[in-house]
């Protein structure tokens, strides 16, 4: 048999925002619904019926700086390339209506930040197939256009200012960071439709943080964790430190900033390595007059 294989995705635009570092982009097709009829003098359940076509959508990438203007961007279509192989062309992939409602990034001390997006595609008419959900022009001579990402690692200078507080509170020797969000996702088809021509997201679920770090500082009369927790909310910000970068010059730092942070709890751990402390956080996104977007001027989180 011929070989049919393609590897090497790459030149990924999601709702039209070019993302870099691409690992991963993944589909999951499957019937919601899977009717199944009771036996009438069967040995079994004789007729099994379907209804209800839905995609999930999951991509891996390092451009986690694109992350508030995928989150916002209008839907539109999806398009990325895979390279064949034993050749030098390229299968095109084109999807329509990807609705992104969930990320997670990571930022650990020894390897890139990493970006996951979920999301579920809106099928654009009744009669619309997984063959039209990824449709695909084969074997195009062209390579894709590439986006190189901002790389960043190395989570620094963490600081969390507390509403009114005189001074921040900065413990050293961050270990990671970690953001999670997701919205209330609604999802549904009916007459005639194969797929789940209506998604639709409700509501942004408050951000989740995680900051870990080996601060063992005393602070009468316990250590900073402990001040940390028991603070009001406020603003973490931690420096990310840039990698690569042309010419063999690292690429600029950057600045994380999380606005509205209430820290919920904490863990503490001492063994035979170095003590760690982790803190868990939650971000709203109202405090007091002001309104918090995901990509405006007033963003709950943010890069810069």
């Amino acid at each position: 048999m011929p070989n049919q294989r393609t590897f090497l995705a790459q030149g990924l635009s999601a709702n039209g925002v070019a993302i870099g570092g691409l690992a991963s982009i993944a589909f999951s097709a499957a019937y919601r619904n899977v009717v199944q009829s009771r036996s009438d003098g069967a040995i079994g359940s004789e007729d099994v019926d379907r209804a209800g076509l839905a995609v999930d959508v999951a991509v891996e990438c390092t451009d986690i700086t694109k992350v508030n203007a995928l989150l916002a961007a209008a839907v539109g279509n999806t398009t990325f390339s895979g390279k064949e192989s034993g050749a030098a062309t390229w299968h095109n992939y084109t999807v329509p209506g990807i609705v992104f409602h969930g990320m997670r990034i990571n930022i650990p001390k020894g390897a890139d930040a990493t970006l996951s997006l979920s999301g579920k595609v809106r099928f654009p008419a009744a009669a619309t197939e997984l063959d039209g959900i990824l449709a695909l022009t084969a074997a195009s001579g062209s390579a894709p256009t590439l986006t190189y990402p901002a790389r960043l690692y190395r989570p620094q200078s963490a600081s969390f200012d507390p509403d009114g507080a005189a001074t921040a509170i900065a413990p050293i020797h961050t270990e990671s960071l970690s953001l999670a969000l997701d919205a209330e996702v609604i999802e549904d088809f009916a007459d005639n439709d194969i797929g789940h021509t209506a998604v639709d997201i409700v509501g942004w679920r408050p951000l989740q943080i995680t900051l870990t770090h080996r601060d063992a500082k005393a602070v009468s009369p316990s250590h900073i964790t402990a001040q940390l927790l028991k603070a009001v909310r406020g603003v973490l910000t931690a420096t990310l430190q840039g990698r690569g970068g042309a010419g063999g010059t690292p690429a600029a730092n950057q600045v994380l900033t999380v606005n509205n942070v209430l820290w919920t709890g904490a863990n503490h751990r001492d063994g035979g390595e170095y003590s760690e402390f982790s803190l868990n956080g939650s971000s709203g996104w109202k405090a007091g007059a002001t309104a918090y977007q995901i990509n405006s001027a007033t963003k709950l989180f943010s890069f810069a």
